[in-house]
């Protein structure tokens, strides 16, 4: 026993014994004050003790209003837990009395929820603890106090805890607890949340279609203005050069006439003209080439199986070209891009890749034309796909050409696995308007 100005505390033996073996600095006592009869503050320390140990087993105690004694061995103790009950719940503008499976309106907020435990001893001494299952994640120590508040909780499901102990440290670990539910706003449930994401998404792809409308749009218009300007000049060789070309022909044809046919200068005007003939035809198949408005898809099926079969020659290699779609009409300069990225694909395939066989796959889709370059190669090293050697520029260029008909081109390569090249052209860029030939696919085998 102890004593202090406003009471009594006593220090159960066992607790002095964890002190001196393990040097804890907290202990568990009973505090005896007025609730347990003390009348009055004991006298404060002095130079002599207010407790004295009578013959009989008592402490006597020396109070501002008398003596007072207490038997150590004759204290009662309360071995019932005391039993605890949730008493309500109240909200801003609502109180409910505990009853199970409490509904809250929406936008409820702040709570206070009031609880009591029943003491048929001493009241005050009874101390809670409470936890709100979905807010807090350890019991919270409230003492004496018969009230939780929470002020900022989001819509959901709750569950409160709450259980007590008497004054001589008795549990009730059962307790009590109160189930309720704070509904959701519109705005706050998941179907709501579900729109606002896909609408955010749709948003997000809608923007990113207008994106790529936009810049097929400008490379589209890019490549009419360089269709434009190959038609101009067109005009201009057919109307200036090829025009001139032609009545300068016409008077040396003038000329030839007039020598002697035995001379050696009429042969040699007549080798001349029919030089000049070739030319001129020469000449009129490249206007011709410069004025195309359209080309087939077959054109360009047609320039890459020559390619292979030339590429193939004296080699031991198998090439082949499969086609699956309908074919368009193709943008002349898109097409020709897309050939001189394929052809450098193939040619880097049947030089660079030591395989047994070449795969190329030219498919027509509604959104883009694609195209697909594979071997059963050795592969490409990583440090080649990452940088160029000196004197070797062929990815970059097939990647400058890619670029600049707003294609994506993709290699894949791994070491003893081949190596494969996609090329995809939107549609807006690469085809031409037109009618479609019925759907086929075809695999052409040169042999």
């Amino acid at each position: 026993m102890a004593c202090q100005p406003r009471g009594i505390i006593q220090i159960p033996e066992s607790e002095i014994r964890r002190v001196e073996v393990a040097g804890i600095k907290e202990v568990q006592y009973r505090n005896f004050d007025f609730t347990d009869g003390l009348p009055a503050q004991l006298l404060g320390p002095g130079t002599q003790s207010t407790a004295v140990l009578g013959s009989d087993g008592r402490i006597w105690f020396a109070t501002v209003e008398g003596v007072v004694w207490i038997d150590p061995k004759r204290i009662p103790r309360n071995e019932l837990p005391p039993p605890v009950h949730v008493v309500s719940i109240a909200a801003v503008d609502r109180n409910f009395i505990s009853e199970p499976n409490i509904r809250l309106r929406p936008l409820t907020r702040s709570l206070r929820i009031s609880y009591t435990a029943l003491s048929l001893s001493v009241r005050e001494r009874i101390r809670f603890r409470y936890k709100l299952q979905g807010q807090d994640k350890d019991w919270i120590d409230a003492g004496a106090s018969r009230e939780a508040v929470y002020p900022n909780l989001s819509p959901g499901f709750y569950a409160f805890h709450v259980i007590a102990c008497n004054g001589d440290g008795i549990w009730n670990e059962t307790g009590a607890t109160l189930n309720f539910v704070i509904l959701p706003a519109y705005y706050q449930t998941w179907w709501f949340r579900l729109i606002y994401v896909l609408l955010a998404a749709g948003s997000i792809w809608a923007f990113y279609l207008y994106r790529l409308k936009l810049a097929s749009a400008q490379i589209r218009q890019r490549l009419d203005a360089q269709l434009e300007e190959r038609e101009r000049i067109a005009r201009e060789l057919q109307d200036t050069l090829l025009q001139g070309f032609q009545g300068l022909l016409l008077r040396f044809q003038a000329v030839k006439k007039t020598l002697p046919k035995n001379e050696s200068a009429h042969q040699m005007m007549e080798d001349v003209l029919d030089r000049a003939d070739e030319v001129l035809s020469e000449g009129r198949q490249r206007v011709r080439d410069l004025r195309v408005e359209e080309l087939r898809g077959d054109n360009l099926t047609q320039s890459l199986t020559d390619c292979g079969k030339e590429l193939s020659i004296g080699r031991d290699v198998e090439f082949s070209l499969s086609v699956v779609g309908t074919p368009q009409a193709l943008n002349p300069i898109a097409c020709s891009e897309a050939y001189n990225i394929s052809q450098e694909a193939i040619y880097n395939a049947f030089r660079h890749s030591q395989g047994s066989k070449i795969d190329v796959e030219l498919s027509f889709s509604r959104d883009c034309l694609s195209l697909r370059i594979r071997d059963n190669g050795r592969g490409i090293n990583e440090d080649v796909l990452s940088t160029e050697r000196d004197g070797h520029w062929g990815l970059t260029g097939m990647q400058e050409r890619a670029q600049k008909i707003g294609a994506q081109i993709t290699l894949w390569s791994r070491l003893g696995s081949g190596t494969e090249v996609d090329v995809s052209i939107p549609s807006k860029v690469a085809y031409f308007q037109g009618r479609r030939k019925p759907v086929w696919k075809s695999l052409i085998q040169p042999k």
